[in-house]
């Protein structure tokens, strides 16, 4: 089970959807957050932070440390680890694309009525075509797809 959340960057102008696998973490471990606007004005600790695209998610290493040793999950935890293997991430592969497939399906519900193994067909080539520009720009949880 996973718990989602959303939250505003450092600056305040851009959302990210976040994810939670498992639950171990709880949304107070992200200290901060910073898109590519606030990012650059920012010292990068990489004991505590985690960079994708110009995106910077920075975490209470400590507390995270705790809750997992709580919860008997010590694995050498990193920022790496927490952002990677899901712990507290993106919901999806970019900070955005919980509004993505949302408009995704919004534009692509009329096919549902008519044809809906075209439907399904353009559903998965546009986004593995997304997913595909998204590996081509850099995103860290779009290389693992």
């Amino acid at each position: 089970m996973c718990m989602m959340a959303s939250r505003r960057c450092f600056c305040g102008r851009k959302l990210a959807y976040l994810n939670f696998r498992d639950n171990p973490l709880s949304p107070e471990i992200l200290v901060n957050l910073y898109c590519p606007e606030c990012g650059p004005e920012t010292a990068f600790d990489p004991a505590t932070m985690v960079a994708d695209c110009g995106w910077i998610m920075e975490y209470d290493m400590e507390g995270a440390r705790a809750l997992f040793l709580k919860q008997n999950l010590d694995r050498g935890i990193t920022p790496e680890v927490i952002f990677d293997e899901g712990y507290l991430t993106w919901q999806g592969f970019p900070p955005w694309d919980h509004e993505l497939r949302v408009e995704l399906r919004r534009r692509l519900a009329p096919l549902i009525k008519g044809d809906m193994s075209q439907y399904v067909q353009t559903l998965k080539d546009e986004w593995l075509a997304h997913v595909e520009r998204l590996k081509a720009a850099g995103w860290r949880r779009a290389q693992q797809a």
